[in-house]
């Protein structure tokens, strides 16, 4: 088990986290952590990402650059439609 200590920072607490902790993760200052209070306890979570349409189309476009060609899925975009969806 690793600890952490707890300490003033401005007008607030901020909390230290061990690198080893970090690495673990895959984190680094500047992440954003998703905070909870479960049952008396502090759980810390990688924040899930929230991705810009503008940002998904440009990382699209450098895919295509680099794979020659558009990605596309012809069984998908031939297949019937299975509920509600519209086209």
């Amino acid at each position: 088990m690793t600890t952490a200590t707890l300490r003033r920072w401005g007008g607030a607490i901020a909390v230290s986290l061990p690198k080893k902790v970090l690495a673990m993760l895959g984190l680094r200052a500047g992440a954003e952590l998703e905070v909870k209070v479960t049952e008396g306890n502090i759980v810390l979570s990688p924040a899930r990402r929230r991705y810009r349409l503008t940002r998904l189309e440009k990382e699209q476009r450098a895919l295509e650059r680099v794979t020659t060609g558009r990605l596309v899925d012809k069984e998908w975009l031939e297949a019937p439609a299975r509920g509600r969806e519209r086209l």
